[in-house]
Order: C-alpha cells, then sequence, then structure tokens
C-alpha cells in the first residue's frame, strides 16, 4: 500500500458521473488524486478541456492519466453540438495526450460502446471487432482512439481503451432514472411484451474497479476493453430489477412490440426504440482471460445500490 502513495492520478472529467466515482475510488486506494473539470471547484482544478488546454502546470507528476471529461452524446444535433464533439472528446483528448506522452506512464481513456456500433444482431460485440460508429458522438470518440494509439506506439506511454455501454448508479441521469421515477410514481409503462431482447449494462462500481485493475495490470497494457455486469438483461428484466429496489411491482402492459416500433418512429424516437426495443451485448471474455476480472458486485447488489430509497 505504501507504494501506491507515491503514484499521482489525474482524472478528468472529475466532477461528473463516472469521473467522481472514479476519484472516490483512487483516493479509497490510497492514491495522490488531482480531478480536473471545467465546472470544477476546490479541491478539483478548473480547466477548460480542448485543442489548447496547457496541462504543464501538473502532468510531468502524473502517473496515471484517466480521461473521464467529454461532451455526451445529444439527441439533438446542431453546429455547435458538433464542434464541442470535435473541440472536447478529438482535439481535447489528443492535445492531453501529447503533453502526457513524455512522462506519464499509462494514459486510460473512456470512450463509448458506440464505436462498435448501435446494435448487436446474431452474436455479441468482441473488444477487437471492426469498428461501425454511426454518429458524430461516436464518430468523436472513435477518431481519438484511432489517434491515441498512434501517440502511444510512437511513445513510452502505454495505453487502455474502454468502451462502456450505459452506466448506472446513484445519482445517474439515463432512461433508468426516468424508468424508476415513473415506477415510484405508479405510472403504467407499455414494455410487457419485450421480454426477448439483450442489453448489456454497467454499474459504476464495478466499473471503476475495472478501471483500477486496468490502471495496474501488465496485460491491460495497449488493450481495448469492453465492459459490463456480466449479466444481460431484457427490458423487462431490467424494469423488474428496479422495481425490485424500489420495492415496488411494476405495472407493465403488454404492447407487442411492432406497435412500439410504429409507435416510436411515428413520434420520431428513434432512439428509444434502439435502447428499450433492441439487443446490445459485449462479451467479456478477453477481460477474464487478460485480467482475471469479473465485476465486484452482482447485479442484484448493484441495482439495490442505484434505486433503493433512501427514506
Amino acid at each position: 500500500m505504501a507504494a501506491l502513495f507515491k503514484k499521482k492520478v489525474l482524472v478528468t472529467g472529475s466532477t461528473g458521473f463516472i469521473g467522481s466515482h472514479v476519484i472516490n475510488e483512487f483516493i479509497n486506494l490510497g492514491y495522490q488524486v488531482i480531478g480536473v473539470s471545467h465546472s470544477a471547484s476546490s479541491p478539483h482544478l478548473k480547466k477548460d478541456i480542448n485543442g489548447f488546454t496547457d496541462w504543464t502546470d501538473i502532468i510531468k507528476d502524473i502517473d496515471i492519466v484517466i480521461h473521464c471529461a467529454a461532451v455526451t452524446r445529444q439527441t439533438k444535433l446542431s453546429e455547435s453540438v458538433l464542434k464541442s464533439y470535435e473541440d472536447v472528446n478529438f482535439r481535447g483528448t489528443i492535445n492531453l495526450a501529447e503533453q502526457a506522452k513524455d512522462s506519464v506512464r499509462r494514459f486510460i481513456f473512456l470512450s463509448t460502446i458506440k464505436v462498435n456500433g448501435e446494435e448487436t444482431t446474431k452474436n455479441k460485440f468482441l473488444a477487437d471487432d471492426a469498428v461501425k460508429p454511426l454518429d458524430p458522438f461516436a464518430i468523436s470518440k472513435k477518431c481519438a482512439e484511432v489517434k491515441l494509439k498512434e501517440i502511444s506506439a510512437s511513445s513510452k506511454m502505454e495505453l487502455v481503451i474502454i468502451r462502456p455501454p450505459l452506466v448506472y448508479g446513484v445519482n445517474q441521469k439515463s432512461n433508468l432514472n426516468r424508468i424508476a421515477k415513473y415506477l415510484d410514481k405508479k405510472i403504467p409503462l407499455p414494455f410487457g411484451s419485450i421480454t426477448s431482447n439483450s442489453r448489456s449494462l454497467i454499474y459504476v462500481g464495478n466499473l471503476v474497479d475495472f478501471i483500477h485493475t486496468c490502471a495496474e495490470h501488465k496485460a491491460a497494457i495497449n488493450q481495448t476493453f469492453l465492459i459490463s455486469d456480466d449479466y444481460d438483461m431484457s427490458t423487462t428484466n431490467i424494469i423488474h430489477k428496479i422495481g425490485n429496489a424500489l420495492q415496488l411491482k411494476p405495472i407493465l402492459i403488454p404492447i407487442p412490440t411492432p406497435v412500439l416500433k410504429m409507435l416510436f418512429r411515428v413520434i420520431g424516437a428513434h432512439d428509444y426504440e434502439v435502447k428499450l426495443l433492441g439487443n446490445l451485448s459485449v462479451d467479456l471474455k478477453k477481460n477474464k482471460n487478460l485480467l482475471n476480472w469479473k465485476p465486484k458486485f452482482s447485479v442484484d447488489e448493484a441495482f439495490n445500490n442505484s434505486f433503493k430509497k433512501t427514506s
């Protein structure tokens, strides 16, 4: 443990959902942690993360960078959103890596499963599959991955890329949180027939545990990993898990899948059609074989921790 106190970790996006959990995990494990965010206040450092950010004041003493900062996917695209993807997700990432490459030992990049694609069909996504990003957000992450590999290959900086699917946990902002609010208000949901699709999710507690493994394990060097709770569920299963955590029985109306698809298309909600009715499953064989990693928290523990009422 004493050796860990000599290791300095830089976490970008430190006030965000994932970044804040990463900060807590690494502090608890005994690392010296510096958090950076564009909206930070003390003890975090405030920096606008883009292609012009100057990292020289802190980067030379950093052993590990965990780059969580990103402009998240926006459903409504505009010129400003597209520019922010390029400025932050691509140029901000590459600028940080270029300044880190001569002194930082390992650079961990939080990418997205959307680099692999939007949906799985017969087979689960594998970490080393050919990529198929379909929207500007995923493309910005893929472009960052490509350039990071070039930087790593031409320097001594080790690179690890992690592509998570939907991340859930306390204080999340996602469709799962919306579902929890509907269940709490006893609002019926039209997903009683969605029992055969398959979705991979990742609890933030399991994600930060995996990030720590990737920060230290030799076999993680210059690898790309997919990550999940290793327990795929249908939309109905997910709703029941949330209900169990809330100690509520969901009211589910069994509307046929074709009808739901038609309704989503009529209202222009293609995103919801894909996320709630489609499949997105990832394979963790690489994580298990290379890193001997398995989820720290069971799915039931994860959902209870994320959704149980505190009062």
